[in-house]
């Protein structure tokens, strides 16, 4: 074998070499971003609870009312489109100057392992709902053709 063929197979093993280095590496950042990235599951779980407190706020806003506690069995959408069996609960509770605390819980279970997280608001005072239009007492209405 001459200086050609020699060089020839003394390239191929440091592709081969140069191909495995990377292989592992790229191997270690993708394990990496799996343990350490975004938690997809905990990601539905957000984006249901906080859906969930906006229809919950906007219920005690404009009802002016306290919430009945509830249960909700349900499924949230993974970013890959999949459903994950989840729990909501709603619960509310007067807060001293008139307005209502809400919390949402959420938990699911996914790949073996617990998740959950709570997201708390509060609404301080009723509000009229949109369109209507309100005669507080005590004001009379501008008088028509003044100036």
């Amino acid at each position: 074998m001459g200086e050609r063929g020699q060089a020839l197979i003394e390239s191929i093993v440091a592709a081969a070499v140069a191909a495995v280095i990377v292989a592992a590496v790229l191997g270690g950042a993708i394990a990496a971003n799996a343990h350490f990235g975004a938690d997809p599951a905990q990601s539905a779980l957000s984006a249901a609870a906080a859906r969930e407190m906006t229809v919950a706020r906007n219920l005690v806003k404009y009802q002016g009312a306290t919430l009945q506690p509830v249960t909700l069995q349900t499924t949230v959408p993974l970013a890959d489109g999949s459903p994950l069996p989840a729990t909501l609960q709603l619960r509310s509770a007067p807060l001293p100057n008139g307005g209502v605390q809400v919390t949402i819980f959420a938990s699911a279970l996914w790949r073996n392992s617990a998740r959950t997280l709570s997201v708390t608001g509060s609404v301080l005072a009723p509000a009229p709902l949109p369109g209507t239009s309100l005669a507080l007492p005590g004001l009379a209405p501008a008088p028509t053709g003044a100036p």
